[in-house]
């Protein structure tokens, strides 16, 4: 199996899309790798889903150490309860991940404590809650996407929390978005005497949209968008309904799926940055980047740096956070685990089944790094977005 580079690698990328941003040449220091550690359990049940199976091959990232007293407090978790919020529906990715990591928290927590699942989809609505009510007791944490941090990058006005002040466990990404158009319909993209195809997202804010909303912008793209969505189980679904025409994620198991099964193809990837341009996913060459469809016609100056700043956060991907606050102590515990679990057969036998063939992680402060670097976007490169997406009308003017 195929290894990425881990934290270093991801950084890496994102320090470069600083600098574009900036107008200046990025400095990286490699960081060293963790230490490995054994092997997982079965899923349980969560109180108010059935647990998902999961897909991928990985590269661990520089960990945050955990302190003496988290290594000694193992009783702290003996017989009690983790619960893991889910800013998404059964079934999507964001969901699916969270159930692969449930059962192994259990195993390499200290004092093996219960892991349920509790999904709480609509746009914001997971992290809301969680930013109010979840206690930094090391008995709440919350699973999320990209899609949160691109939300507050925008200023969005049903954001009511801040991720820079999570205390966060990891990030794990799987791969950049991919746009999935429904079978035989893929002509309608690029004739403008045809229906529009129809997208389906949460709100608008899904950061696979990038190459969809400047395709529009500046390929003339046939499209129109249908908001409301909980997340890719639902819009996949919708999509073999024939409900919605276009949908993007970066799940290597669904898209093969919706190949094999003729259901959708795939048309366009976010790509992956190599030497200062988006190139086509190494595991999806026959899939062109946004940037190569572009060709002459790629933007230079604000709008493209508009767009760098849409697409930074799917090289997050997927996060697990705990709340403001939540001690060194209890921190250390868990991100010690979520580092064991990584070097586990089992888990990476399920992330390559479930999520991605391979993935890049980044645990504790170095993922407090990534999300604080994407958050750096220039103000006027986020103005920029909002108003294609209020000339489009994905949100209101």
């Amino acid at each position: 199996m195929r290894r990425l580079p881990g934290h270093t690698g991801l950084l890496a990328t994102l320090l470069l899309i600083a600098a574009i941003l900036a107008g200046c040449s990025p400095a990286v220091t490699p960081t060293a790798p963790p230490t490995a550690p054994p092997s997982a359990t079965s899923v349980p049940k969560s109180a108010t889903q059935t647990p998902v199976q999961t897909k991928a091959a990985a590269t661990p990232a520089a960990t945050m150490a955990p302190t003496a007293k988290a290594t000694t407090a193992a009783p702290y978790y003996e017989g009690k309860t983790i619960e893991i919020a889910v800013e998404a529906a059964a079934g999507g990715g964001t969901d699916t991940l969270a159930r692969i990591y449930a059962p192994f928290f259990t195993k390499y927590i200290p004092g093996n404590p219960k892991v349920i699942i509790r999904n709480q989809p609509g746009a914001a609505v997971a992290n809301n809650i969680f930013y109010a009510k979840a206690k930094p007791d090391g008995f709440s944490l919350l699973h999320s996407s990209a899609t949160a941090i691109s939300r507050q990058q925008r200023k969005v006005d049903i954001v009511q929390y801040d991720v820079t002040k999570y205390r966060f466990v990891a990030t794990l990404s799987g791969g950049t978005g991919v746009i999935i158009v429904r079978a035989g319909q893929k002509a309608r993209l690029t004739d403008p005497r045809a229906e529009p195809l129809v997208i389906g997202t949460k709100s608008g804010e899904d950061t696979w949209q990038g190459p969809l909303i400047w395709g529009k912008e500046f390929l003339g793209w046939n499209l129109r968008w249908l908001v409301g969505f909980g997340g890719s189980a639902e819009y996949e679904l919708a999509l073999r309904r024939g409900e919605v025409d276009v949908f993007g994620t970066g799940q290597g198991f669904l898209i093969e799926r919706m190949i094999q099964e003729k259901t959708g193809e795939p048309v366009v990837s976010v790509g992956t940055l190599k030497d200062g341009k988006f190139v086509r996913r190494s595991d999806m060459p026959n899939v062109p980047s946004f940037e190569e469809l572009l060709g002459n016609k790629k933007p230079t100056g604000l709008p493209w740096q508009a767009y760098l700043s849409w697409v930074g956060p799917e090289l997050v991907d997927k996060f697990l956070a705990a709340p403001p606050k939540t001690p060194d102590s209890i921190m250390g515990i868990i991100t010690d685990a979520y580092v064991k679990m990584t070097k586990d057969p089992q888990f990476d036998a399920q992330i390559k089944k479930m999520i991605a063939d391979t993935y890049d992680f980044t645990v504790g402060k170095q993922a407090d790094e990534l999300v604080n670097l994407i958050l750096e976007a220039p103000p006027e490169a986020v103005d920029y977005t909002l108003e294609l997406e209020r000339k489009f009308g994905i949100i209101a003017k």
